[in-house]
């Protein structure tokens, strides 16, 4: 029996554990992505707005 470490459900061979890993290492991926757009978009609407003077 093998275990995963991100939600501890047990598969009987580790070609079965390697597969359902990587769906949570998808799903981590795809969250420190948001979290990089996220902080993008805070740091651009964070920026003064700065009007040309002629």
């Amino acid at each position: 029996m093998h275990q995963c470490y991100y939600c501890e459900q047990l598969f009987e061979s580790k070609e079965q554990l390697y597969e359902h890993v990587e769906i949570h290492s998808d799903i981590e991926r795809n969250k420190e992505i948001m979290d990089r757009k996220k902080k993008a978009e805070e740091r651009d609407s964070v920026k003064p707005k700065v009007k040309k003077v002629e």
